[in-house]
């Protein structure tokens, strides 16, 4: 494993290190509580002089760091911010995975290097402070190193990638143009289980070989790990994968569990059930406490009530390899489209309607309503995902997730009255 993770008086010597910078200093005390229940709940890990969280936190010191307290602060006071977003870059992939969210999309001309340049400008002038690259496969552009150069130190940048066609020279060049932490596609320990999943042999061993890779480098690598009802049913095989994981010095994991969003649109028996969830909070509470095991964000876990929240359109957006602006990467819904308005008018418009975090994933909320139209055309346009996002709110009125009830979230003026 790359780096050392930190425990007991050095994970507290780690915590008061981040309670250093300048604008935690300006935190109250229920809102350090508040900051402080969450990285109690999280893994820290040093390597060289940075400190790292979990993947949707960047790493401390950095620039990045202080503009995401800086966000997360403001969406506590009521304000929607983009905090995170994603950009596909590409919608071609050599993998055909059962899960993908973006399989159903409208493919039309990727964005250009240009095209991205000012997004990402943009973004960053609205407040964005993670930036993640996905597709598709982002390997197959042959600008990626140029893409990532982009995101600069006002944001932390992703790269969502299955390791096709990575070499180590690209690796050099991908650190050398500031990329944060690569996270690669890994669903099982066995080859042939995440070969199958991913619809292409050869991939288990691509993503080995990628991990090994960055490794080599010194880079803080996670895995993206979507367990179906099957490996999630069977804990000696989901420990077996976990202790696969730690095998491999694997130091984050991303525990998405399947969204009914393209594959899946119409496959509601994919959702995990209620035993499913408790056993991803089981499984967070384990990696958390074992060492060499990796970091985990388990979306079930973040992502509900009792953390975060969903931030679907209020401190998270992504934009399609087509240029569409979505609440995030799964909700199959458009707010409009970078090509023809600045994202900064489409942002500011929705941040008066996607007003609080949810209690509950977004995309899942409204994949029955969306499947109700029978249209094969992702994302809906404008119009019809106007409609969708006026018949199913993303939040409830009065009712936020635990985390931000601890920061003291403000509603506004006009939410309280009704």
């Amino acid at each position: 494993m790359v780096g050392k993770q930190l425990y007991g008086f050095q994970k507290i010597n780690g915590m008061m290190e981040m309670l250093k910078s300048p604008v935690m200093k300006t935190l109250s005390l229920r809102q350090m509580l508040a900051m402080n229940y969450v990285s109690s709940n999280s893994k820290l890990t040093r390597v060289g002089d940075r400190i790292y969280m979990n993947t949707f936190t960047p790493y401390f010191p950095s620039e990045a760091y202080e503009r995401y307290v800086a966000g997360i602060l403001k969406t506590a006071n009521g304000q929607p911010a983009p905090v995170m977003m994603n950009f596909a870059v590409t919608a071609n992939c050599i993998c055909n995975c059962w899960h993908c969210s973006f399989a159903d999309r409208t493919k039309k001309n990727q964005l250009t290097l240009e095209e991205l340049r000012d997004a990402i400008t943009q973004v960053q002038e609205l407040g964005t402070s993670m930036i993640g690259i996905t597709g598709g496969e982002p390997l197959l552009r042959n600008d990626i190193v140029d893409i990532i150069s982009l995101i600069g130190e006002k944001s932390m940048s992703l790269m969502f990638s299955t390791g096709f066609g990575l070499t180590r020279e690209k690796v050099r060049e991908l650190k050398a143009a500031g990329l944060g932490i690569p996270v690669i596609s890994l669903d099982h320990y066995k080859p042939e289980i995440h070969d199958k999943r991913r619809g292409r042999e050869g991939m288990h061993a691509i993503a080995v070989k990628a991990i090994e890779m960055y490794q080599a480098e010194g880079m803080y690598v996670a895995v993206s790990f979507v367990p179906d009802h099957e490996l999630i049913s069977n804990p000696e095989e989901l420990y077996k994968t976990l202790d696969f994981f730690k095998s491999l010095g694997v130091n984050d994991m991303r525990l998405t569990s399947p969204i009914l969003s393209g594959h899946l649109n119409d496959h509601p028996e994919e959702k995990l059930t209620e035993n499913d969830v408790k056993r991803v909070n089981k499984v967070q509470k384990f990696l958390i406490k074992h060492k060499d095991y990796p970091a985990c964000f388990a979306y079930d876990v973040f992502e509900s009530e009792k953390f975060y929240g969903c931030g679907a359109g209020f401190h998270f957006i992504f934009v399609d390899s087509s240029g569409n602006v979505c609440p995030c990467d799964f909700c199959s819904v458009s707010l409009g489209n970078m090509r023809e308005r600045p994202i900064r008018d489409i942002w500011n418009e929705y941040s008066k309607i996607f007003r609080a975090p949810g209690c509950s994933c977004y995309a899942n909320k409204i994949s029955q309503p969306i499947a109700d139209l029978h249209t094969t055309v992702r994302p809906l346009s404008v119009e019809q995902s106007k409609e969708i996002i006026r018949t199913c709110p993303s939040f409830t009125n009065g009712t936020v997730p635990k985390f931000y009830r601890k920061m003291g979230f403000k509603w506004g003026e006009d939410l309280k009255k009704k």
